[in-house]
């Protein structure tokens, strides 16, 4: 292209840390914004798997070799521990149903790792973004604050509640909520506790399915002192039907919890049992969006969308995180196809949406059917993680022996 290309980056979550990382790596100028007046207290793990060879493409070498440092556990190395997969068990017996393989598999902290793929970008907290303006050179955001920043294209890495999807899609970008209660929230058990729930759960992914239309995973979030199982923090995310209750919405759910638990086998039934009297937790609003059939108008390749903000689905099926990683990898490589004068903006930045529209779309709607499906134990079998396993759309195979695109 002609002149100076410039990305203006939305958002220091997942997709926009490595959005950066790949822009740095490649010389692409680029600034990123984020509406926390400072990188957030809150905190959540995601699965890694099949995103591996992107995030090598996008991160300096350095900081690949520091994925380790990202996990809960960072001396845990799941090929040696003989653990790469995810474990699902059936809740009421504590039997394996599923165990989908997959090389590699990690999780990742999500604050060690906002910290460490911050290392060396630029990032601009405390800005809200108010406006989006298109120019005949690009696009300037304007922030509440009263400052802007002009750039060839914006890409809205914002999150599931995405200001630049609003923007973009109007009433279109409106999230539909999924009707389960939702609980996701942290804990730390005594040392005896902790040393036993560590040797009871898969140290990758453990979640039950139950005959009574329930889901609980059970997950490690940190362990600050590998020496000290007083400092580990585990994290229990839970999903039921909802019912027509509206205390629900603002009630403390965690005795609710402790009462649908009392028949789960372990160690769904101790993780349960052994959250401190203290710990509270409100339902959390469950909430999809998968982008329309359409896709949106790019404004002649100025704003697009990634992670998130393109498509957000459940966790049920651990492809979030993978297909955040993918969008940046792609959204990367379309810049660099503008910088060598391979495309225009706008004909890099519309291949960009075909893909993640297309992607996105498919995988959407797949983890809405798991999430169905962790709540329909009769029929779990049929589900697509037993299936399809955490493999990416593309790479599955279906009856015939042929890949689905």
């Amino acid at each position: 292209m002609s002149g100076h290309l410039k990305v203006l980056i939305v958002g220091a979550g997942l997709s926009g840390l490595a959005i950066a990382q790949g822009l740095k790596k490649n010389g692409i100028d680029y600034v990123v914004f984020d509406k926390e007046s400072s990188p957030r207290d809150r905190n959540w793990g995601v699965t890694i798997a099949w995103s591996h060879p992107f995030l090598a493409q996008l991160l300096p070498e350095e900081l690949f070799e520091r994925l380790s440092e990202c996990q809960p556990d960072p001396e845990l190395n799941s090929k040696q521990a003989g653990c790469e997969g995810v474990l699902i068990r059936d809740g009421a017996t504590g039997d394996t149903i599923a165990s989908p393989p997959f090389p590699g598999v990690r999780r990742l902290n999500i604050q060690k790792t906002r910290k460490i793929w911050s290392k060396d970008i630029n990032v601009k907290f405390g800005k809200t973004v108010s406006n989006i303006e298109l120019t005949p050179d690009g696009v300037t955001a304007q922030f509440e604050d009263g400052t802007s920043e002009s750039g060839s294209v914006l890409v809205g890495a914002d999150g599931g509640g995405s200001w630049v999807r609003k923007w973009l899609l109007a009433d279109q970008a409106t999230p539909q909520v999924m009707p389960y209660i939702f609980l996701n929230f942290p804990m730390r058990f005594t040392a005896e506790q902790a040393l036993q729930m560590d040797q009871m759960m898969h140290p990758i992914v453990d979640v039950g399915v139950h005959p009574k239309s329930m889901y609980i995973g059970v997950f490690l979030l940190d362990k600050p002192d590998l020496h000290d199982p007083t400092t580990w923090i585990f994290y229990i995310l839970a999903t039921w039907p909802k019912t027509v209750t509206p205390s629900e919405e603002n009630a403390d759910m965690v005795d609710e919890l402790r009462k649908r638990a009392k028949d789960w086998a372990d160690p769904y039934k101790s993780a349960v049992e052994w959250i401190p009297e203290d710990v509270k937790a409100k339902a959390v609003p469950f909430r999809i969006w998968g982008p329309p059939s359409s896709g949106w108008n790019n404004q002649s390749g100025k704003v697009t969308l990634a992670g998130d903000a393109a498509h957000s689905m459940t966790f049920h099926r651990g492809q979030g995180a993978n297909n955040a990683i993918r969008d940046s990898e792609r959204f990367v490589n379309a810049m660099l196809k503008v910088k060598g004068g391979e495309m225009s903006l706008s004909e890099a930045v519309s291949e960009y949406d075909e893909d993640v529209i297309a992607r996105g779309s498919r995988e959407v709607e797949i983890s809405r059917i798991q999430t169905e499906a962790f709540h329909d134990h009769a029929n779990f079998l049929e589900s697509p993680v037993v299936k399809m396993g955490i493999k990416p759309v593309a790479t599955v195979t279906n009856a015939d022996g042929e890949q689905t695109a």
